[in-house]
């Protein structure tokens, strides 16, 4: 049996992302999505993760990338010099080179987790923006913290890509190691949002099992509104999972 888990990453982020996201649940293909706390439409999120919690699963997107602020009022591994998050390629050589801690780790992802609880949000599961949990230093950090409250779903690095990459599918199978033991999906598949055509070719590359897919909804750019179009106008990409015998689910807590 195949069964799907469509993920919408960035809930909350702004406006434009969290109406998108809102869109593409009540359009009846999404099924679960991630939250990013601290940021304009987080409060919005939260409120529709509250409401939602018996049709969709709801999750942290925890972050540490991009220019935003740590949660964390003191000095922290995680910033810069001008106190905010690194980018991206920067936070995940400093993951790599060992010059993140796990204490600041630690301390900034129970944050964010109490953030969502504090409203009321159930989680269910984890996965991070920019993928920086993929990277040992981090998730080692969430494992722990993920055992001391209770969560038990982390989304797994990469090993389904609708084009070819084998540089990264050979990383991802290194960096998957940390992850044995953990709760995850048998496969996981991160949207290319440059590729138009990604929703005609899932669902035959999905194995037997359980896959999570990820998108980031969205209007006001180009890329979001690629990754969301087949989940705004369903139809065709509906008809297709059925076709395939494609059951779609969510996460639950365990």
């Amino acid at each position: 049996m195949r069964n799907l888990i469509i993920n919408a990453d960035d809930f909350g982020l702004n406006d434009d992302t969290f109406e998108a996201t809102v869109e593409c649940f009540e359009a009846g293909l999404l099924t679960s999505a991630t939250i990013m706390v601290g940021c304009a439409a987080s409060e919005r999120a939260y409120d529709y993760a509250r409401q939602n919690r018996q049709r969709f699963s709801f999750g942290l997107h925890f972050n540490i990338v991009d220019g935003f602020r740590a949660m964390a009022r003191w000095e922290t591994t995680l910033c810069d010099e001008a106190g905010v998050f690194r980018d991206s390629e920067s936070q995940r050589v400093c993951a790599m080179a060992g010059w993140l801690t796990q204490d600041d780790i630690r301390k900034e992802f129970r944050l964010q987790l109490e953030e969502l609880r504090d409203n009321h949000v159930e989680v269910t599961h984890i996965d991070s923006h920019g993928h920086l949990h993929k990277f040992p230093i981090v998730i080692y950090s969430l494992r722990q913290e993920m055992r001391r409250a209770g969560v038990a779903w982390v989304r797994r690095p990469q090993n389904i890509f609708l084009q070819p990459n084998g540089k990264r599918r050979a990383l991802n199978h290194m960096l998957a190691i940390p992850f044995w033991g953990m709760m995850r999906t048998d496969y996981y598949c991160a949207v290319d949002g440059g590729d138009a055509q990604w929703a005609q070719r899932l669902p035959g590359a999905l194995p037997e099992g359980l896959t999570e897919v990820s998108v980031h909804p969205g209007r006001d750019e180009a890329w979001r509104m690629n990754e969301a179009e087949p989940l705004l106008a369903p139809a065709v990409f509906a008809n297709a999972l059925k076709a395939a015998d494609i059951n779609l689910t969510r996460f639950r807590v365990t």
